[in-house]
C-alpha cells in the first residue's frame, strides 16, 4: 500500500490496523498447541550433505535423494561470509562429481575462530572420510586425536547433543574398520546422543553423520533402521530436507514481539503463553525446539515472552534460576551450555533484560551490561551473532543497556545516521530496506523520539509499505543457524517486523517520559 494512502492516519491508528493485520497469519499458522512450528526454507547445505553421504555411505537413502539432486544442482552457494561459501563450494562440487576431485580449502583465518571452528572440523573430517584432498587444518590423525579428546570430555564439557553425535561419528568414519575400545567409546556417545525421533538431537547434519556412522559399524541395527526413518520422513513434499524447525524461539521471539497487544488477540496469546509454560525442560531452561537442550537466549526469549501472572510464577522462577545458574565466571552468558562457546552480544543482551524483568538482584548483571557498553563504543558499533543485522543487535543491546545509557544513545544514534531515504533500514549497508531491520529499528527509536517525529513517521510508513495484503511481513532476513551458514525462518522476520508496530502502538496507548535529545 503506498505512502499517500497512509497519510490521513495517525500514528496510533496506523500502527494498530498494521498489528492486527499482523496477528490474522498468526492465527491461521498456530497450532493446536499454541506453537508456532514453521520450518525454515531450504538450502544448499542439508540438502548437499545428504546426496553426499547417499552416494558415499548409505545406500538405502539413494533412491530417496533424486530430486534433493537436481535442486542442489542449481541451488545458490551462500556468499555473505567466507566460511559457507568457502564449504559449500566444495560440498556442491563433490556431490557433482568434478573432475578433479575438489580440495577442501579451511586454510582460512575464519575457521580458527571458536565460534566457527567446529565447522573445520566437521567439514575436514568428512572430507578425510570421503578421500578428498584438503589444505590447512590438522593432519587426520592429530583430527583424529582431537576428536577422540572431546568426545571422551563431553559430559564434563556440557556438548550440545547433536555436537557429541558429530564428533563421534566422524571419528567412526575415519577409524579403521577393527574395533577398539576408541571406537566402542564412540559408538557409546553415538548412541546416547539418539533421540526418541531416531534423530541425533534433531539435528539434520548430525542425524546424516550419525546415520552414516551406523551403517558403517551396526548397519543391521535398530538405531541405524530408526536414524533411516526419521531422515527420509523428514523430507518435504518436494524431497528437500530444511533445517529444524525452531517452535519453542519463534514462538518465544511472537510474543515477545507483541507484547503488550496481547487484547487484539487474547485466545490466540493465551494458547501460546501455555504452549511456552509446558515446552520448559526439567532444568528450568528452554530449547529452541522441543526435546533438545536448554540453551540461553531462548530461556530468557520464553522469559520476556510469558506474562506476568500467577499462573507463570514457578516457571519464571525457575528460567531466573537457570540463567543465573548459566552465567560464566565472568558475569556474561554463552548461547549453549557448552563450555565451548563464546559469549554473544545478543545473547548477553536478552539475559540481562529477563533477569532484570524477573526482579533479580542487580549485581547479577552488572559486569554485563559493563561489557555490552564497552562492545557497543566499538568502531562500527555492537553485533548479534545470531541475526546478520545491525538494527537487531543495536536494538537488543541499547534495552538491555536502558535507554538513557550514553552508549545506548550512541546505538541510537547510528540508527538515525543510517535510515534510507524511503524511510526504512536495511540489513546491511548497500542493501534495500527490510522488514526486519525495519521492525528492529523503529521498535528502539520510539524509546527517544516522538512516534509523530518525521523520522518516525516515515519509518512506520515504510514498513506498513513492507507489509504483505494478507498480514504478513516476509525476507530477506539472515539467521544463523549453525554461526554462520545463513537460514530463512519466515516467522521470525515476521516477529522482528512486528516489534516496530507493535513499540508504536505501546508508545501512543502509553507515552513514555522524554528522553533528552540524542
Amino acid at each position: 500500500m503506498p505512502h499517500s494512502s497512509w497519510n490521513s492516519d495517525t500514528p496510533q491508528r496506523l500502527a494498530l490496523r498494521s498489528v492486527q493485520r499482523a496477528c490474522a497469519p498468526l492465527g491461521r499458522s498456530q497450532e493446536a498447541d499454541g506453537a508456532w512450528r514453521v520450518p525454515p526454507l531450504p538450502r544448499l547445505l542439508e540438502n548437499a550433505l545428504a546426496c553426499l553421504v547417499a552416494e558415499v555411505f548409505v545406500p538405502e537413502l539413494r533412491p530417496h535423494v533424486t530430486a534433493t539432486r537436481r535442486w542442489v544442482r542449481s541451488a545458490e552457494s551462500q556468499r555473505h561470509h567466507e566460511v559457507p561459501r568457502l564449504l559449500e563450494t566444495w560440498l556442491r562440487a563433490r556431490v557433482d562429481g568434478a573432475v578433479p576431485a575438489p580440495t577442501l580449502d579451511v586454510s582460512h583465518v575464519l575457521f580458527s575462530e571458536p565460534v566457527f571452528s567446529d565447522r573445520r572440523t566437521f567439514f575436514l573430517a568428512l572430507a578425510f572420510a570421503v578421500g578428498a584432498p584438503v589444505r590447512g587444518g590438522p593432519s587426520r590423525e592429530v583430527l583424529q586425536s582431537q576428536m577422540l579428546e572431546r568426545i571422551r570430555a563431553r559430559h564434563a564439557a556440557r556438548l550440545k547433543r547433536w555436537s557429541g553425535a558429530e564428533l563421534a561419528a566422524l571419528f567412526l568414519l575415519l577409524a579403521d574398520a577393527r574395533p577398539t575400545p576408541d571406537t566402542a567409546a564412540a559408538l557409546e556417545a553415538l548412541r546416547e546422543a539418539q533421540s526418541a525421533s531416531g534423530s541425533f538431537g534433531e539435528h539434520p547434519w548430525a542425524s546424516l553423520v550419525g546415520l552414516a556412522a551406523l551403517r558403517r559399524w551396526t548397519p543391521g541395527s535398530a538405531a541405524f533402521t530408526r536414524a533411516l526413518d526419521f531422515l527420509v520422513r523428514e523430507r518435504t513434499a518436494e524431497g528437500l530436507w530444511c533445517f529444524s524447525h525452531a517452535d519453542v524461539w519463534d514462538t518465544a521471539l511472537l510474543c515477545r514481539a507483541l507484547k503488550g497487544c496481547e487484547d487484539l488477540a487474547p485466545a490466540m496469546f493465551a494458547r501460546a503463553g501455555s504452549f511456552l509454560q509446558h515446552a520448559q525442560n526439567e532444568d528450568g531452561g528452554w530449547p529452541y525446539r522441543g526435546g533438545v537442550e536448554s540453551d540461553t537466549d531462548t530461556t530468557a526469549m520464553a522469559l520476556l515472552a510469558l506474562p506476568r501472572t500467577d499462573a507463570m510464577r514457578a516457571a519464571l522462577e525457575a528460567g531466573r534460576d537457570y540463567l543465573e545458574r548459566m552465567r560464566t565466571p565472568d558475569g556474561l552468558w554463552r548461547t549453549w551450555q557448552s563450555r565451548e562457546d563464546p559469549p554473544a552480544e545478543d545473547v548477553v543482551a536478552h539475559a540481562v533484560l529477563a533477569l532484570r524483568a524477573a526482579g533479580a538482584d542487580p549485581g547479577s548483571w552488572t559486569p554485563a551490561v559493563e561489557w555490552l557498553a564497552a562492545r557497543a563504543w566499538r568502531e562500527g558499533g555492537c553485533r548479534a551473532h545470531w541475526f546478520d543485522i545491525h538494527a537487531y543487535a543495536a536494538h537488543e543491546v541499547a534495552l538491555a543497556l536502558e535507554p538513557g545509557h550514553e552508549a545506548a544513545r550512541y546505538l541510537a544514534r547510528q540508527l538515525l545516521e543510517t535510515q534510507n531515504p524511503d524511510g526504512g533500514w536495511s540489513p546491511a549497508p548497500g542493501e534495500e530496506s527490510s522488514a526486519a531491520a525495519s521492525g528492529m529499528a523503529l521498535g528502539l527509536l520510539t524509546h527517544y523520539l516522538p512516534v509523530e517525529h518525521p523520522r518516525l513517521k516515515g519509518a512506520l510508513h515504510a514498513l506498513a509499505d513492507l507489509q504483505e495484503p494478507g498480514g504478513a511481513w516476509t525476507g530477506p532476513l539472515r539467521m544463523y543457524a549453525p554461526r554462520p551458514f545463513a537460514i530463512d525462518y519466515p516467522m521470525q522476520v515476521h516477529a522482528l517486523a512486528a516489534r516496530g508496530m507493535a513499540a508504536v502502538l505501546q508508545a501512543t496507548r502509553a507515552p513514555r517520559p522524554p528522553l533528552a535529545v540524542l
